[in-house]
């Protein structure tokens, strides 16, 4: 997703834009600032998040750290690329759907967008301004609704996923069930004794025993074991 950012401040506009039109040069330009020092920021977004965002809405196995590097990488990524708006959307809602499988509340991105302006006010100095906070807020608004149909894409597949494994699961115990009664009524209801006589007859030569012939009377050669499909 990296890519090489120039040092020389871009100027190309490859996602739309709605905010005002000096907010999208404020972004590159700090963004190409801040690409240099990315560890910091992820080290520094982490701080904020853990922060900002209460512990009862923190999940225990949200690695918060895998998930600053991500949204870091992300945030420089789509400042700095020259992609296509539609690229720089669909990697977002990827972002976005394993946010969601990571375990991260939707809820909690606007406590994302605040702990953002502060680290990038942190790690800006004396280049902040009133105007680039404005812009980073901007870049994120428009970031976070693409985020949210990533997870609610991610979301629905694993509803779908679910219920087809449940419907799967079904399906098999109804097969076990017409297996188990069918055995059942194959004993008790079509065996007779006329017929247990005849298989004593036939095998009394090879002196078959008592659990031989209970295998045989359950034992239907005609029917296979269910297959399913996964």
């Amino acid at each position: 997703m990296a890519s090489d950012p120039s040092h020389n401040a871009p100027t190309a506009t490859p996602w739309p834009q709605p905010h005002g039109p000096g907010a999208w040069p404020a972004v590159r330009q700090s963004a190409d600032r801040l690409a240099r020092h990315e560890n910091a920021f992820i080290r520094q977004l982490r701080y904020d998040v853990n922060r900002l965002m209460p512990d009862s809405a923190t999940p225990p196995a949200l690695d918060t750290w895998l998930f600053c590097e991500r949204m870091v990488r992300l945030l420089l990524w789509a400042a700095l690329t020259d992609e296509s708006p539609h690229v720089v959307a669909d990697t977002i809602r990827q972002v976005g759907a394993q946010n969601w499988y990571d375990g991260f509340p939707d809820a909690q991105y606007a406590n994302v967008a605040h702990a953002l302006v502060q680290t990038v006010h942190y790690l800006s100095g004396h280049d902040w301004s009133a105007s680039t906070g404005s812009a980073w807020i901007s870049y994120f608004m428009w970031i976070k609704p693409h985020l949210l149909t990533g997870a609610q894409r991610a979301a629905a597949q694993h509803t779908a996923a679910q219920r087809a494994a449940e419907r799967r699961e079904a399906v098999r115990g109804e097969a076990l069930s017409r297996d188990s009664h069918g055995a059942h009524a194959h004993v008790v209801g079509d065996v007779n004794l006329e017929s247990r006589a005849n298989l004593l007859d036939e095998d009394d030569d090879e002196d078959v025993g008592y659990v031989q012939i209970m295998a045989s009377m359950t034992r239907n050669p005609r029917r296979e074991p269910p297959r399913h499909r996964r």
